[in-house]
């Protein structure tokens, strides 16, 4: 569980360097294609609920529900139980 702990510090000290960028070229690796307005709804949700989502906040996903696609929703939910 301290493992947690670290990982979290490290995310929060370090969220400023994500870019949409790194969200094209993950989706790429997942052979998704997003579009842009969707790369932007990504990354400006992760940047507002970061936090929320490192407490595991599962909840705070049902605001991407009715700004994606239900397949790409449904993608992002597996991710995030994945990780």
């Amino acid at each position: 569980m301290r493992w947690y702990y670290i990982y979290k510090e490290i995310i929060k000290n370090n969220i400023h360097l994500l870019t949409k960028d790194h969200i094209k070229n993950y989706a790429i690796t997942q052979k998704e294609h997003l579009t842009d307005t969707e790369i932007t709804i990504i990354y400006d949700f992760i940047m507002t609920n970061y936090t929320e989502l490192l407490d595991k906040n599962e909840k705070i996903l049902l605001k991407l529900k009715c700004k994606l696609n239900d397949n790409l929703y449904n993608k992002i939910i597996n991710l995030y139980e994945i990780y």
